[in-house]
């Protein structure tokens, strides 16, 4: 499904999510979802793979990623989540950098040219996905043993 709810009402949007939610355990369904909505994602998501792009850059369970995101482009995205509370001030941090066409992105992370900890070895290989524990995977040589120093 991609972007199933986008233009839809917030009430209409959450009886279809709530549709698709006993649907899947009825039926026991799987979806994959995309979406921009990080809100909605994670109320209708186990797990999400966060792109960039065209490249996973890290894949957890609901709870890794809004809890314990590790890659610099997730923790972009959800510190960008506007806070609801006029009197609460979220720290919103801007994105530095160039951003790469897609059409022909750098060599290397596709991510280093916004990435703050961006080294050497960023720019010219790409990183693997790696285990940073209980599934929980991220595309970054930060957690390459040995590669980011």
């Amino acid at each position: 499904m991609d972007e199933p709810t986008s233009a839809l009402d917030v009430s209409v949007q959450a009886q279809i999510l709530d549709l698709m939610q006993d649907l899947q355990k009825d039926m026991n369904l799987t979806y994959l979802f995309i979406s921009h909505d990080l809100g909605v994602v994670e109320y209708i998501s186990d797990r999400i793979a966060v792109m960039y792009l065209g490249n996973i850059v890290e894949l957890g369970t609901t709870t890794q990623i809004f809890e314990d995101m590790r890659h610099p482009y997730t923790r972009a995205l959800l510190e960008s989540i506007p806070y609801p509370d006029p009197d609460k001030k979220g720290s919103i941090k801007p994105l530095y950098g160039s951003i790469p066409s897609p059409r022909n992105p750098p060599p290397g992370c596709k991510f280093h040219t916004r990435c703050p900890y961006a080294k050497d070895i960023c720019k010219k290989k790409a990183p693997p996905l790696v285990d940073v524990g209980n599934g929980h995977l991220v595309a970054c040589w930060k957690y390459v043993e040995g590669a980011y120093k």
